[in-house]
């Protein structure tokens, strides 16, 4: 997890926000203690780590002795099983015996939001990290006061969400809001959304997404980083760009396929109803007709005309990568109707989680749409002809396969026969 972070010998990091501080600060201890010492301590007050996590617990007044290796914590006394902090001045004068500190640096009574007192958080001013912490347990919750500490000063700023769920637009808001940050002297900024785990795990990854695409719209300026203390994993956000591939001349099926009905409307609108609800940055169709340029715009997406459609399937992906605001690229041709919003997004999980090329695989066979880190960027600009992305693949060593247990749904509606079965379905 720390890598994540950036974290390197000589770090002082403070962790602020709510829901998973304390954990986190436990989690990249232990990492960072196999590296160099490392000390834990606070500018407010936390709960005492147990005794198998720590070498020595330092007090004003004693030192306790724990059974774990490398790994310090400090406070000046404890009351009631809390830890209560130290003074900067205090903590000065420790860091410089330790390779690693780690600071907890506001309070949150262990409830999933919080607002920040005028003297929070603490961050030291030598801290050259910090990490605001944000919980995806609030999906489904209510705005209420059982929820959200200093609930009166929330109140303020967010009346008009008071006793309303979790939504995207809120989340926004409150980060863009939020001080997270306040008082940090350094550049180094981290947001991480904790708690993306457990049954509940695709649809808090969704919402963090969704968060993020905005964010990063908004030219949020921290890093943004995804995950789960508890399952000890956590990744860079990386803004994916779905480009659709409406360019090709049906000759299998004798016409344009992609105007073709289904479901009341047209295959190129089916996918792209889907696609605006799985989570991209932005979605590019890829097309040679009005027709499907006035579709790409009712669906407000962005569209480019290919003029080298005849050159073959290579031209879209080209295009679609030259224009492309995301850092990364997953590619669908306009049939793939049958696709589900869910499949999309677990696509979408294990990408952003792994960031390898991701692939839908089911029975021993790999489908589209296939997802593609940015630094095979320059590999898919060189592309020719019809074959795609297959020899990028071939010779990559390193690939996601996303096994699932059924393969209908990436079925491509190529010939008469195909679109009978999907019609008749």
């Amino acid at each position: 997890m720390y890598e994540n972070f950036d974290i390197k010998k000589g770090d002082i990091v403070t962790i602020t926000g709510a829901g998973g501080k304390t954990s986190l600060m436990l989690a990249l201890a232990d990492e960072l203690s196999k590296f160099g010492s490392v000390l834990i301590t606070t500018t407010t007050k936390i709960y005492i780590p147990s005794f198998d996590i720590f070498e020595e617990l330092i007090l004003d007044d004693s030192v306790l002795k724990g059974t774990g290796e490398n790994i310090v914590v400090a406070g000046s006394s404890i009351e009631k099983d809390k830890l209560f902090g130290l003074s900067y001045d205090k903590i000065s004068l420790l860091k410089q015996f330790f390779d690693f500190v780690l600071i907890e640096g506001d309070g949150a009574k262990e409830k999933l939001l919080k607002e920040w007192n005028p003297n929070e958080p603490c961050i030291p001013p030598f801290s050259n990290k910090v990490i605001g912490v944000i919980n995806m347990d609030i999906l489904n919750q209510t705005l209420v006061e059982e929820n959200i500490h200093r609930f009166n000063i929330f109140l303020d700023k967010f009346s008009n969400y008071i006793s309303k769920s979790i939504s995207k637009e809120f989340l926004v808001e409150y980060i863009l809001k939020a001080e997270y940050f306040k008082n940090s002297q350094y550049d180094s900024k981290y947001l991480f959304f904790n708690g993306i785990d457990g049954e509940n795990y695709l649809n808090k990854f969704s919402l963090a997404i969704d968060t993020c695409n905005e964010l990063t719209e908004k030219e949020f300026l921290p890093k943004l980083i995804l995950g789960s203390v508890k399952e000890k994993r956590c990744y860079p956000f990386v803004p994916v760009t779905a480009v659709v591939m409406a360019s090709g001349f049906s000759k299998r099926m004798g016409t344009d396929k992609i105007k073709l009905r289904y479901n009341g409307m047209s295959l190129l609108e089916n996918v792209l109803d889907k696609l605006k609800f799985s989570n991209f940055y932005e979605i590019i169709v890829c097309g040679r007709e009005k027709w499907t340029k006035d579709i790409t715009a009712k669906y407000n997406c962005k569209y480019l005309e290919n003029k080298n459609a005849k050159l073959g399937q290579s031209e879209s992906i080209k295009l679609g990568v030259m224009n492309a605001h995301g850092k990364a690229y997953a590619f669908f041709t306009a049939d793939q109707v049958l696709l589900t919003t869910g499949t999309i997004k677990k696509l979408m999980f294990n990408f952003e989680k792994y960031g390898y090329i991701t692939i839908p695989a089911s029975g021993g066979e790999r489908f589209s749409p296939v997802f593609f880190p940015n630094d095979k960027k320059n590999q898919l600009l060189k592309l020719k002809g019809d074959i795609g992305g297959k020899e990028i693949i071939r010779n990559t060593p390193l690939i996601s396969l996303v096994e699932f247990p059924y393969a209908d749904e990436f079925m491509d509606i190529d010939t008469p026969d195909d679109y009978s079965m999907i019609v008749e379905k």
